[in-house]
């Protein structure tokens, strides 16, 4: 392994797994449809980093580096997506069904899904670490197919790891509690993805 790769892994791990929307997202999806919602969101979350990883190698991330400007409008984007999640679900009741586990369907996962992929595409937190990270550690030297294995692992790692959680999440001993207090998870997780959204807000210089 190379330096640069072993940078690029070490970085991108610790941005992972540290909590933020992503982790709420997943979360609420698992808790609410299930494994496989979760495991659709996890999806969701890592196909949208090559959304961020396309932008930096085409040069977009230069761009956006040096416009604050477009980076706030990133920015808001984000706040507003996770606004609206945060106080639909904070709103939102379920109800368990009589085996005690959510009921799951098809537009349920495609649902989780997209609030995955949308999460992490318009989260400004991961915009800053693309652009921290190919403007810092990846220079003009890296070819691009090194790029995009830097893509792909950095796909993966958001993959395993929020798949992971969604397991854990799911296990019947830990899912039975969140199923007695569903809609009490619900309102804290939607509080959290507003507090979140706030907080990215006061970042944007107006």
């Amino acid at each position: 392994m190379t330096q640069e790769l072993y940078t690029v892994v070490s970085i991108a791990t610790l941005a992972v797994i540290s909590p933020g929307s992503d982790f709420a997202i997943v979360t609420k999806n698992t808790i609410v449809g299930g494994r496989s919602s979760g495991y659709s969101s996890a999806l969701g979350i890592a196909l949208s980093t090559w959304i961020h990883t396309l932008y930096c190698i085409v040069g977009v991330a230069l761009i956006l580096s040096q416009s604050p400007i477009l980076f706030n409008i990133i920015k808001i984007i984000g706040v507003c997506y996770l606004l609206y999640i945060g106080i639909t679900t904070f709103l939102s009741k379920f109800e368990s069904s009589p085996d005690g586990h959510m009921l799951n369907n098809k537009q349920q996962v495609i649902n989780s899904f997209k609030q995955g992929f949308l999460s992490n595409v318009t989260n400004p937190k991961t915009t800053l670490f693309y652009l921290s990270l190919f403007s810092m550690v990846i220079n003009k030297n890296t070819g691009l197919s090194m790029q995009l294995m830097y893509g792909l692992v950095i796909c993966l790692l958001h993959l395993v790891w929020f798949c992971l959680i969604s397991y854990l999440i799911s296990h019947p001993n830990i899912k039975h509690k969140f199923d007695r207090n569903v809609n009490t998870v619900n309102k804290i997780v939607g509080v959290l993805l507003v507090l979140i959204a706030l907080k990215i807000i006061m970042t944007v210089s107006f």
